[in-house]
């Protein structure tokens, strides 16, 4: 089994501060990964470097993949929330793929469109204003935006966060076939989720002294 990605002695962090790190790791292809650690430690800083939002402040990282093959979940609360879009208007956009802001892709075809929805359950609100939806709705739209095209990483900050727990049931499970169906490999922040634990086979623990740990099954 080959490495889908490569850290070497990486810091991240924001304005020339680390918040976490230096860190090495070396992350199998094919890996369900859970990355935990407390509320502001810097989970979301770590996966916006590693897809290439934010500048390492030290360090290196390298995917074993094309940048465009990588596809980014933010978490719904980056987005700007009068955003005047439809669902479907969401979804067509594609996904944050590649490195930085520039990666986003719009390119969807009508089959492909109503399939995400569908994967995800939403299809009934490709009409609806995206800003007026749950916030768990609008993350599972995100979800769908994001299984567009052809992927080998998925990359989610906390997809499940503002779920009820049926709803997160569903989507660790979609994510989880997504996974073994299409050799995807998954990079996913979670809080203490059981559902999540289970689907994974590797988790990165962040610690509050900003250790990282590696763990894979």
């Amino acid at each position: 089994m080959h490495d889908i990605l490569t850290i070497r002695q990486l810091e991240c962090g924001y304005d020339g501060e680390t918040l976490i790190g230096p860190f090495d790791a070396a992350i199998p292809e094919g890996v369900f990964l859970l990355v935990e650690g407390p509320n502001g430690i810097g989970k979301s800083t770590l996966l916006e470097t590693l897809v290439g939002l934010v500048e390492p402040i030290d360090g290196t990282y390298e995917w074993s993949i094309p940048d465009e093959r990588i596809s980014f979940v933010p978490q719904v609360r980056t987005l700007d929330p009068v955003l005047p879009a439809t669902v479907g208007d969401v979804v067509a956009t594609g996904s944050q793929q590649g490195s930085g802001w520039s990666g986003l892709r719009v390119s969807a075809t009508d089959d492909e469109l109503e399939d995400a929805l569908e994967a995800v359950g939403m299809r009934d609100y490709r009409t609806h204003l995206f800003r007026e939806l749950s916030e768990g709705q609008k993350q599972l739209v995100l979800l769908a935006r994001a299984l567009m095209g052809t992927l080998d990483v998925l990359v989610l900050d906390e997809p499940t966060a503002s779920m009820d727990p049926e709803r997160e049931r569903r989507a660790v499970e979609l994510l989880e076939r997504q996974h073994h169906e299409r050799d995807l490999s998954v990079f996913m922040i979670a809080h203490g989720s059981e559902a999540t634990r289970r689907a994974s086979n590797a988790r990165l623990q962040i610690d509050r002294d900003r250790n990282l740990d590696l763990e894979l099954d």
